[in-house]
């Protein structure tokens, strides 16, 4: 009974996103029968050609791809990076009061975003970040709170006995960090992999807020734009972006989907 409940739900989720895929393959004018077909017949690409094609503010489809790569690939990996080796510094090296600092920059997770924002603005705009790419990916690149966190709670799971035997044979904090607790923090770091990616890639709010120049514009940012313009693109040319978009978040979880679970149990239930 459970597990048809849970498949129940399971179906209830994957529906829409199994409706959007059918839609950007159907015809125009088909869309909207009922019963919507999930096998579209005949199949239609029509709609994948009008969006990469279609000029959004005067640049193509693949600009704003190229910038959303950019971005996403540079925070995430300044965010594994940083948030590692704090991390590290957390859970293995016993400074005086890496407690307290440590949840001191936890309590910063309870501030909603909406406060901080304006005076993160002030900033960006006094060290000009405005307009930048930068300023998209400079919060996530110096290590986000919760990858931070997470990452601690996984190495603390590590047992300080393989620090101490590298100690022994002379290694150092690097050593240590690089060729013993990273390797086994794998779980870990493709869970922190799966959720940078999928918040850098899909974030609107952001690029909205300090992107000024079209050139600069993110996918979200242009998808935003062509399905408020109706004239040119339909609902299917819509659907065939909303998936254009969602194809890459989709194969990162699927390279890294076999840590995903173990990352989130450790990294959120020990220590």
């Amino acid at each position: 009974m459970r597990t048809a409940a849970m498949l129940l739900v399971a179906v209830g989720m994957l529906y829409p996103f199994l409706w959007m895929i059918a839609a950007s393959l159907t015809e125009e004018r088909q869309i909207f029968n009922f019963p919507f077909k999930l096998i579209p017949d005949p199949v239609n690409v029509q709609g994948y050609l009008d969006v990469w094609k279609y000029s959004t503010y005067g640049y193509p489809m693949t600009v704003y791809f190229l910038n959303s790569v950019k971005v996403t690939a540079i925070g995430m990996v300044g965010s594994i990076l940083s948030s590692s080796l704090a991390a590290y510094g957390y859970s293995k090296i016993d400074f005086p009061g890496r407690d307290k600092i440590f949840l001191l920059k936890l309590s910063t997770m309870m501030i909603p975003i909406q406060v901080t924002m304006l005076p993160t603005f002030i900033i960006y705009r006094y060290l000009g970040l405005l307009d930048t790419h930068a300023a998209c990916y400079i919060g996530t690149f110096f290590g986000a709170t919760f990858g931070v966190f997470m990452l601690r709670q996984y190495f603390i799971t590590i047992p300080p006995q393989l620090s101490e035997a590298a100690e022994i044979d002379g290694a150092g904090h690097f050593r240590i960090y690089s060729q013993i607790i990273l390797p086994i923090a794998k779980p870990a770091l493709a869970t922190l992999i799966i959720l940078n990616f999928t918040s850098l890639w899909n974030s609107y709010e952001t690029p909205l807020l300090y992107l000024r120049s079209p050139r600069l514009y993110t996918l979200p940012l242009a998808l935003k734009a062509i399905s408020e313009d109706k004239n040119i693109i339909k609902y299917a040319g819509v659907m065939a972006g909303s998936v254009s978009s969602a194809l890459p978040v989709i194969l990162v979880f699927i390279v890294c989907q076999r840590y995903f679970i173990g990352g989130i149990v450790s990294g959120g239930v020990k220590g």
